[in-house]
Formats: structure tokens, C-alpha cells, sequence
């Protein structure tokens, strides 16, 4: 009877304890071996000492802007710093209804020095998807590169990203590596945050997108930092302006439109973005992630169709992960405490979800040591430094889980919109519409 106590308990505890490893660890531990046996190299970022074929080719750099006064003079200096040759940059920053000084700020940059080209263009539309169509129509470049105004670029960035096209004629369409870049202000809480953000964007760069690009399965490409051949981005219909979520619409246009041909990831192509600036805008940017994600798969269903086990691009995969195996977290979640009130011991729980967390833990530090097996400098510091930030990694997934899962429901719930109200503003704005309502009959009922 001891025994078949013994093994029940075993059984029921394994579940909660083996979950993690055989759902979440198997990918993370698939990369690391995958890495350690030589399947994924180090690629640092370096110039590229002479043009693949002979002569570099001219690039337009789109800038959608939306009141980027404060960051775009930035941007722009770090394309006037590349080591690409500037008289073959075109830079078109394309603005969708600014209201502070942004066109201010462009024109001083304007004026600096630079040997390609710099223009303003102005739209009518709001929106960032309609910036980038007419930003396409109005480029000249064999390549067009889309590029946030937030964003800073390494120096070498444009030379790296050109010349993995021009070395590979089925390259159609590449997400360059966006890293988060330290603030010197950071403290407290939000520090952690911004280092658990520069783990998971590294990782999620350089070593998820890397053996998705492999398998021919890359999801997104990054709208901060993105290339694409001009002729093959003209025969797509643009940017859809119908999803929050357009940089995943044009890739999975471009998955179905030329399965033959590759879209990637290009690691020795570098650009720089700021951290969270809060714990709302981050709700904000996952839940719209999490919305986008599910709008796209729903206007693709030929490519929803397609099972778990095909090979290439199978957005079902994602769903699967993202969705079907939310179940046991959510589970996770209102059980683990509910057990104390079946007859569990308090302590047993404790002990329990112990070990669950430890679980995830080990996950993230396998996570951590294939980042470290690929990185190169300037990352390489900072990821070293961070080792500390591995035990927190865990708690920073599991919020962020709940955030995308927050998308999740939006879609059920809210219309399409690109700004999202974080739940504490929306419900005190709620609250404040509820009293205001009651003091509007009030005064109503004493008018009658």
C-alpha cells in the first residue's frame, strides 16, 4: 500500500514537474546541442571588406514617423555612420500626422553631412503600414530596408545585411538582430526588467530566428529592422493595413508567394533599440504582439492548414506553443494554490512549486549558455555580466506569458487598434465612466 501511495504521488507531481522539460526544455535544449555540435557558428559583426559582386548596390532606407522628435536625429546619425558607402543610401523618412517638432528636427539633420540622399515624405494616413507603402513607391534602391525611428544602427549593420543578399540569390527578405541597449539610468525594478528584456531579445534574435531561418520557418520579420530585395516586396500587395501585426503579415505573404526562395534572419546585422520605458507600454507592445499574431493566421488560412509536422513554415506550430500549451500554465496558476483545500499539505505545495520554478531555471540556464556559445562583441560583456539575471529569467517569462495571453482575449473582446490600454487605465477609466454616468441620471432625475 506504501508503495502504490509512493508511485501515485510520483505520478501526480511528475506531471507538474516533467511539463516544463519535455514542452518548454526540449527546444531549449535542442538549440544548445544543436549549437555545441557545430550546427550554428559565432558570426561577428565586421565590415564586409569588399562588395560580393564587384560593386554595391543602392539601398533606400524607409522611417515611418509618428512625433519622433526626441529620437529620430539619432536614427539618422547612425545611417550617416555606416560603413556602407553613403552616396548609395537613400534615406526617405516617411511621416504619418507628427504633431510635435519631428519635421523640425529632420531638416537639421538634413543639413548635416551626407553624401546619399534625404527626404520627407508626408501622409495623409495614420499608421505605420501606410508610411511604409508609400515609402516603397517612392524608393529608388535595388534593396529597401524599413527601419523604426527608435532605433540606432551598429555601424556595419547596412554592409552585412546588403551583402548576405547579394551572396545569396534565394535570400528575398531578412530580419536584421535588434538588441536592447543599456540605459544608464536604470534602478530598481525596472533594471530588472530591462535586463531580462536583453536576455530574451537576444536569444530570440540570434539563436530562435537563426534555426527557424534554417528550418525555413522564420514568423517574423522584425518591423524595427528589416531588408527585402525591391522587385520581389513590388509584387506583394504592400503592407496590410487590416492586422496590428503587419510586419508578420508580410512574411507570411512572402512565405506563400515564393516558397522556394528563403527569408531570414542576418545576426552580423545590428540595430540598437531602448528598453520598456514601463510595465504598461510593455503590456501594451505584447498584447499587440500576441493580437497581431492570431489576426495574421486567421487572414492565411492555406497556410494554417498545414500540420505540426510539416516541414518549412507551419504557423500551427506557433499556435500550438503559444496557445494549445497555454492550458498548463494557466492551469499552473489557480490550482497549485487550490491544492492546499483538497488536502494537500501546504508545505508539499511550497515544495512543489520549488521545484517547478528550479525546473525552469535549469531551462533558462541552458537558454543562457547557447547565447553565450554564440555571442560576440559588444553583446558579449553584457550577457556575460548578466548571469544573475537567469533565476529571474522564469518570473520575467511567466508575466510576459500572461501579458500575450491578455492578446489573446483582446481579439475576442475589443476592435482592431494599434494602442492598447493597460488594464489598471481601462479600469479606472471604466470606474470613472460608471460614476460619471450615475451622477448624469442624478442630475437628469432632479431636472424632471
Amino acid at each position: 500500500m506504501a508503495s502504490d501511495s509512493w508511485y501515485s504521488t510520483l505520478g501526480f507531481w511528475g506531471v507538474w514537474l516533467f511539463v516544463p522539460i519535455l514542452v518548454d526544455g526540449f527546444m531549449a535544449f535542442r538549440y544548445l546541442a544543436a549549437t555545441i555540435l557545430g550546427r550554428a557558428k559565432r558570426l561577428p559583426i565586421r565590415p564586409v571588406s569588399k562588395a560580393p559582386k564587384g560593386k554595391w548596390p543602392r539601398v533606400s532606407i524607409l522611417i515611418p514617423v509618428y512625433n519622433s522628435q526626441e529620437i529620430l536625429a539619432a536614427c539618422i546619425d547612425s545611417i550617416r555612420r555606416q560603413s556602407y558607402p553613403n552616396e548609395l543610401i537613400e534615406i526617405l523618412a516617411i511621416d504619418n500626422g507628427s504633431k510635435d517638432e519631428s519635421f523640425k528636427v529632420f531638416c537639421e539633420e538634413q543639413q548635416g553631412d551626407f553624401a546619399g540622399s534625404i527626404h520627407w515624405l508626408s501622409t495623409l494616413h495614420q499608421g505605420k503600414p501606410w508610411a511604409l507603402n508609400i515609402g516603397i513607391h517612392y524608393a529608388q534602391g535595388d534593396y529597401i530596408i524599413n527601419l523604426d525611428s527608435d532605433v540606432v544602427l551598429h555601424e556595419d549593420a547596412i554592409v552585412n545585411m546588403v551583402a548576405a543578399f547579394e551572396n545569396d540569390p534565394d535570400l528575398i527578405a531578412a530580419t536584421g538582430a535588434v538588441e536592447i541597449r543599456p540605459e544608464a539610468h536604470d534602478n530598481g525594478f525596472m533594471r530588472l526588467v530591462h535586463e531580462c528584456e536583453f536576455q530574451e531579445y537576444y536569444f530570440g534574435f540570434n539563436v530562435g530566428r537563426r534555426f527557424q531561418s534554417q528550418a525555413k520557418s522564420l514568423f517574423t520579420l522584425a518591423g524595427a529592422f528589416s531588408g527585402f530585395r525591391r522587385d520581389v516586396l513590388l509584387k506583394t500587395y504592400l503592407y496590410d493595413t487590416s492586422t496590428v501585426g503587419e510586419d508578420t503579415f508580410m512574411t507570411f505573404e512572402l512565405q506563400e508567394m515564393f516558397p522556394g526562395k528563403r527569408v531570414s534572419v542576418v545576426t552580423a546585422a545590428v540595430c540598437y533599440t531602448d528598453p520598456i520605458p514601463s510595465i504598461r507600454a510593455l503590456y501594451a507592445q505584447r498584447v499587440r504582439w500576441q493580437r497581431g499574431e492570431i489576426e495574421v493566421i486567421a487572414a492565411h488560412p492555406k497556410l494554417a492548414k498545414r500540420g505540426i509536422f510539416h516541414r518549412g513554415f507551419a504557423p500551427v506550430r506557433t499556435l500550438l506553443v503559444d496557445h494549445t500549451l497555454a492550458f498548463p500554465r494557466v492551469t499552473w496558476t489557480f490550482l497549485m494554490p487550490a491544492l492546499v483545500f483538497f488536502g494537500y499539505e501546504p508545505s508539499t505545495v511550497l515544495w512543489a512549486t520549488v521545484a517547478l520554478y528550479a525546473a525552469y531555471t535549469f531551462i533558462e540556464a541552458g537558454t543562457w549558455l547557447t547565447s553565450v556559445l554564440l555571442v560576440v562583441p559588444p553583446s558579449s560583456e553584457r550577457l556575460w555580466r548578466g548571469w544573475w539575471v537567469i533565476p529571474l529569467m522564469p518570473a520575467y517569462r511567466y508575466f510576459v506569458f500572461w501579458l500575450r495571453f491578455a492578446g489573446v482575449l483582446t481579439v475576442l473582446t475589443e476592435a482592431h487598434q494599434w494602442r492598447t490600454t493597460d488594464p489598471v487605465t481601462a479600469s479606472k477609466r471604466e470606474l470613472l465612466q460608471l460614476i460619471g454616468g450615475k451622477g448624469d441620471r442624478k442630475q437628469e432625475q432632479r431636472a424632471a
